[in-house]
């Protein structure tokens, strides 16, 4: 066996570094009155060269699907840093994927002379699985990139609230610990408990310990906030929620906030 024609459309060529190397082999050919490249590929190059074009040509499908959903994305550059990375890191297993199933349908040609691949075909028809990867992964991004797009929205119109309204009290202290937190003004009046009594039981039942300690401070604006976080054990998913609250509050009231080296005792 003397090596074999692949038929790649003049699309995939252009984008493909893998193919360009190989031009110095090529023909032109019409395959079904579209335009093709047929490059003939040696017979210990064709396995490596399916398995880039197969892993690259279906990231550049899938990511077609997706052109207009992508166009209307805010921050595409976001989009495409972190899809870039996540591809990088699924590349091996994309790449054993499509060994795996080019395996039965390359080397049951083994016994002709030569033969043709087209591309194209393999992509539409056969290529479901790599696809199929990719697919999962573009939208996990994308949903990661409009939640991430819709938080930066909710801050920033906290911010222009925290900023554009009067505030009601000088000065609170908050104390924080792992799944509750104190309130009080300069004269230890529980804010916490004086916000709750004007508002019926069930709009707060379900709410969340960092979702009623945002919205006290929402509602009363104070000049400045002063943090004591209480030196208590946390589960990293504790931890994490806690840095979560603590970044969001430094980036809704800024300079407003102060951390606080010990509990506040009026």
């Amino acid at each position: 066996m003397h090596g074999v024609y692949v038929d790649v459309t003049a699309e995939q060529l252009m984008h493909n570094e893998v193919l360009r190397s190989y031009l110095s082999q090529w023909e032109d050919c019409c395959l079904d009155g579209e335009k093709y490249c047929r490059l003939r590929v040696s017979d210990d190059d064709i396995e490596y060269l399916l398995v880039q074009m197969t892993v690259e040509e279906s990231i550049h499908w899938v990511l077609r699907q997706w052109r207009q959903r992508l166009a209307e994305l805010g921050n595409r550059q976001r989009f495409d840093t972190i899809l870039a990375e996540r591809l990088r890191e699924l590349q091996p297993q994309l790449e054993l994927l499509v060994q795996h199933d080019l395996l039965h349908v390359y080397h049951c040609q083994k016994g002709r002379d030569l033969y043709s691949w087209n591309m194209e075909g393999y992509l539409l028809f056969s290529a479901k699985k790599p696809k199929w990867m990719i697919e999962t992964l573009v939208q996990d991004v994308y949903q990661s990139c409009i939640e991430e797009q819709e938080r930066e929205d909710f801050i920033a119109l906290l911010q222009f609230c925290a900023s554009a309204q009067q505030s009601l009290l000088d000065e609170v202290y908050i104390t924080l610990q792992k799944d509750q937190f104190t309130m009080t003004d300069v004269w230890g009046n529980d804010l916490q408990q004086i916000y709750l009594k004007v508002l019926p039981a069930e709009e707060y039942a379900d709410v969340q310990m960092h979702d009623l300690l945002l919205s006290i401070l929402m509602t009363m604006l104070p000049d400045t906030i002063y943090l004591f976080v209480s030196e208590e054990p946390l589960t990293t998913a504790e931890q994490l929620q806690q840095e979560k609250l603590l970044q969001l509050l430094g980036q809704i009231f800024g300079r407003r906030l102060i951390i606080a080296p010990h509990a506040y005792k009026p």
